[in-house]
């Protein structure tokens, strides 16, 4: 619970937080299934999720998407 500065003026040249986003992340995701289990709904919990394009913008999967469009595109030019 200390700052980085804190930890540098006490000789620590790296600091790690490899848990921190993961549990952050399974706080989020137990608040959501909680609230699809007791609303039916994700409505309520849509301010905290990701959306799907900065999802998709964060993967690059319409890069991905065309690259595979292009990849069958040429194997069907190649077949019989």
């Amino acid at each position: 619970m200390f700052t980085t500065g804190e930890l540098a003026s006490a000789g620590v040249s790296i600091a790690l937080y490899p848990l921190s986003a993961f549990r952050a992340a399974n706080a989020a995701a137990l608040k959501v299934y909680q609230t699809l289990r007791s609303e039916g709904t994700q409505q309520a919990v849509i301010e905290i999720m990701q959306s799907r394009a900065d999802l998709y913008d964060y993967l690059g999967y319409h890069d991905f998407e065309t690259k595979l469009d292009q990849l069958f595109a040429s194997s069907e030019e190649v077949s019989p």
